[in-house]
């Protein structure tokens, strides 16, 4: 049975409000989707990639926007960048419908959003013993914007529900239950719990690099100071620095690129890639991105101005979309004035040799 898949991102499932859900709403991650942060090495997209390739997944499509591209295509992933978040559904019904003409009938279709551990196989005996064009896929909270489609069915209809919503459907399917892990990954808090619960095991998701001694992973690149302490659970991502007597402890994941100043402490905390954290800051209970700090205790998120606090140490790439001339000519616009501008400074420069030549 031919099988594909096709991944959003940009959605997160809402949290339900259970007694379990009751605390208050945690800072938002801002708009790109948490399934594109990495977790131990690897995005929740990624991870959900090599998961479906083991189950049988022959191709996937993943239909993403420029602030969420972690990954490169190969011969098994296609990449479809859309501008605007509202394109992502219109470029999935091209993909369903490409793909079904090269002989697919049935397809995976996720808006990431949650870590789900799926067991596809046996959803998909579900899918096809109950016989509906659509199997949406829940765990016992409620949906999780994962979508079983037999393509046959929903192109012979002619309507296409794109983008996908049960409560828009005629015919409400029976939904698939989940029963293994999940993370709906709907805010700072949930993606802290995942780190948690995937150094207790509680979960699939393993950390990369070696473990050195019981609980600690280090992965290669990464610089630890001597007199640096960790303090198992911990992970510390490729080309990470630890600086001298910074201590990183209870639960903490330092993802790739990271630098942790001198005398600083970092506990039960998740300090995102491309974060310099300053000499002698205590940072816990905390999720760090850059520049933006979300403190999970008091519910709060702030910007911090200062770089020798918290800055962001990513490289700025000007993207200039081809397909917009307005912009590429405003790019060379921009690149002349500045050759123009050390041109300037050269001559200036001479002048002024030849002003006080004899004086120095």
């Amino acid at each position: 049975m031919p099988l594909s898949a096709i991944l959003l991102t940009g959605k997160r499932p809402s949290r339900p409000m259970t007694r379990e859900y009751a605390y208050p709403q945690a800072p938002d991650l801002g708009p790109a989707s948490l399934a594109c942060v990495d977790v131990f090495g690897q995005s929740v997209m990624q991870r959900t990639i090599n998961r479906l390739e083991r189950a049988g997944v022959r191709a996937t499509s993943v239909i993403t926007t420029p602030d969420c591209v972690a990954f490169s295509a190969n011969k098994n992933v296609a990449i479809t960048i859309t501008e605007k978040p509202a394109d992502r559904w219109c470029a999935a019904e091209r993909t369903l419908k490409k793909e079904a003409q090269r002989g697919v009938d049935t397809f995976l279709i996720a808006e990431l959003g949650a870590y789900v551990e799926l067991d596809l196989q046996d959803a998909l005996r579900f899918h096809k013993a109950k016989g509906q064009p659509i199997t949406c896929i829940h765990d016992s909270h409620g949906p999780l914007c994962f979508w079983l489609v037999d393509a046959a069915q929903v192109i012979a209809s002619g309507k296409f529900p794109f983008p996908l919503d049960e409560e828009a459907l005629e015919h409400p399917p029976i939904p698939y239950l989940v029963d293994a892990h999940v993370n709906r990954l709907s805010d700072a808090r949930e993606f802290r719990q995942l780190v948690v619960d995937s150094f207790l095991g509680r979960c699939s998701i393993a950390p990369f690099g070696r473990e050195i001694k019981a609980g600690v992973w280090i992965e290669e690149g990464a610089r630890v100071h001597k007199t640096a302490r960790l303090v198992a659970p911990v992970y510390i991502g490729r080309n990470t620095q630890v600086q001298p007597a910074a201590v990183i402890t209870r639960f903490t994941n330092l993802e790739h690129d990271c630098n942790v100043g001198e005398g600083s402490l970092v506990a039960d905390a998740s300090i995102l890639s491309h974060t310099v954290i300053g000499k002698g800051l205590d940072v816990a209970a905390a999720l760090v991105d850059g520049s933006d700090y979300f403190h999970l205790d008091r519910n709060l998120m702030l910007r911090i101005q200062d770089p020798n606090w918290i800055s962001d140490s990513a490289p700025l790439q000007p993207q200039v979309p081809n397909y917009l001339p307005e912009y590429e000519e405003s790019f060379r616009r921009s690149r002349q004035l500045e050759l123009e501008y050390s041109q300037y400074l050269s001559r200036a420069a001479g002048r002024l040799l030849e002003v006080f030549k004899g004086e120095v």
